[in-house]
């Protein structure tokens, strides 16, 4: 049984950063193979997700957005996931203020949810806005 990540909320995850490697993509994030197929609905390669930390105030599409893969034990950043943590690309290092340890939110939610069709989001907020104007 792997720790990490643990399902927070449906497609929302709790895992740990495990450290960052040079052989991911600047736009890919990296999870234990065994602990992605035991712990998550996340599919390899297909998956879009957005990492944040617990104290991110960024608006949700605003955040960066990572293709999610699986690591196999073949890889060197292997040992950076054995519990199933996340692995960062050596890139966004700096521009993460969150360090090896922290604790992270990967948020599916889009990628199994909206998938690509924001229409109804779009829907949602403009509801919202008529609402809150009928109101006033």
């Amino acid at each position: 049984m792997f720790r990490y990540p643990v399902e927070v909320v449906s497609d929302m995850y709790l895992s740990r950063i495990g450290g960052y490697s040079y052989e991911l993509d600047r736009r890919e994030v990296g999870i234990n193979a065994k602990a992605l197929e035991m712990n998550t609905s996340i599919i390899p390669n297909e998956t879009i997700a957005t990492i944040r930390t617990l104290d991110d105030r960024k608006p949700y599409f605003f955040k960066k957005k990572f293709v999610v893969v699986a690591v196999e034990e073949n890889m060197e950043c292997y040992e950076f996931t054995a519990n199933g943590e996340v692995v960062l690309p050596e890139e966004v290092r700096d521009r993460m203020r969150a360090k090896v340890g922290d604790e992270v939110i990967v948020n599916t939610t889009e990628s199994f949810r909206i998938d690509g069709d924001y229409t109804n989001v779009a829907r949602a907020m403009l509801w919202r806005l008529e609402s809150r104007l009928r109101r006033n």
